[in-house]
């Protein structure tokens, strides 16, 4: 009888220690179940700050962008309002619109914000045959232009400039390497050719033969949807604010001799058109009829804005196509809205590197 107490207590001493540890697993998984949920409730607060900072960012661009066409076009459409300045903020001149990252401060925070005038790059709905076969086959030829294709490239290079055009002109035949809509209705799932013009970008990845590389390009070399524009309404670009990536396929150089010369252009302002002519002309004197004449203020224009905060895992983004232009009443009208933008790519020659796409 009395044998049998010691291993009563034993087991009793068993059960009050696997008690304990079951509570303590417990604990220690409440305490994690904590620790994430406090940790998402930092992460959420840090990315609304930093969608915030963005969207000042973008905002403040916008009105500098405006108060620069309505200054050169006096009366062309609503002027835009007086801002509210941050007392406590270093003045910060306009960013201007040359595909480069510019940083600014706002409520003790910080944002980064590039704008690219849409009237630098290459419409999309009116380049011609010969513009659009110079710009796929520097991309095609990975922006070496020493490099000469070969009989699969010069064909790959001919299926997409005639895919192209008849993807936007209004009749159903098919060019000699092109498609129309008989040749995507055999794709899974089918789909017919638009037949009109292009209304974003993205519609190039519906086209024959362009594929991803096409489009997005790679390390130094520009893809289409860097070049061309859907908002250019006009035959030519403005060489004062065209993206590196677009003289890279026009003067056919690389990112970095490219960059040179938008140094220079910086600085010699105006005096740089003449001199770009010239540039073109001896390339091939068909590109000399794509500059614009004369000097003027970006009215589309495509900005990216990010918002920096003290957390770098969270950098906010947005993006938007806006005309500053447009005579609606509020002044600035939004042609496409990015919101909270999950990609973080740079222009070609840009120095900075990219985890995604944009538009």
């Amino acid at each position: 009888m009395t044998s049998a107490r010691p291993r009563e207590r034993g087991i009793a001493l068993l059960l009050v220690i696997w008690v304990f540890m079951i509570l303590g697993v417990l604990a220690l998984d409440f305490a994690q179940y904590m620790r994430d949920d406090a940790m998402a409730a930092v992460n959420l607060a840090e990315e609304t700050r930093g969608y915030y900072l963005a969207l000042a960012g973008m905002n403040r661009s916008l009105f500098d962008a405006q108060q620069a066409f309505e200054h050169a076009n006096p009366g062309s459409g609503a002027a835009a309002p007086r801002p509210v300045e941050d007392q406590d903020a270093e003045p910060e001149g306009p960013v201007p619109p040359d595909g480069q990252w510019h940083e600014g401060t706002f409520a003790d925070g910080g944002y980064a914000v590039r704008v690219v005038d849409e009237g630098g790059r290459i419409s999309l709905n009116k380049a011609d045959p010969a513009l659009l076969t110079r710009i796929v086959t520097y991309i095609v030829e990975g922006g070496n232009p020493t490099a000469s294709l070969d009989r699969r490239a010069s064909e790959q290079v001919a299926t997409v400039v005639d895919s192209i055009i008849d993807w936007r002109d209004p009749d159903h035949l098919p060019g000699l390497h092109g498609a129309e809509s008989d040749f995507y209705m055999k794709r899974q799932p089918p789909y017919r050719a638009k037949d009109s013009w292009f209304d974003a970008p993205e519609e190039l990845l519906r086209v024959r033969g362009i594929t991803p590389d096409i489009y997005y390009g790679g390390e130094g070399v520009p893809g289409l949807r860097d070049v061309v524009s859907v908002f250019n309404r006009e035959p030519t670009i403005n060489p004062l604010t065209a993206p590196t990536a677009v003289l890279q396929v026009l003067l056919g150089l690389d990112a970095t001799a490219v960059g040179d010369l938008i140094a220079e252009r910086d600085t010699e302002g105006p005096g740089f058109l003449p001199r770009i002519q010239a540039q073109l002309m001896a390339v091939d004197p068909h590109l000399a009829s794509l500059i614009t004449p004369e000097k003027h203020e970006a009215q589309i224009i495509y900005i990216e804005a990010r918002g920096d905060t003290h957390a770098s895992r969270n950098q906010s983004r947005v993006a938007c196509v806006a005309d500053v232009g447009s005579q609606a009443s509020e002044g600035v009208r939004i042609l496409r809205w990015f919101d909270r933008a999950p990609w973080a790519a740079p222009l070609p020659g840009s120095g900075e590197g990219g985890t995604g796409e944009k538009v």
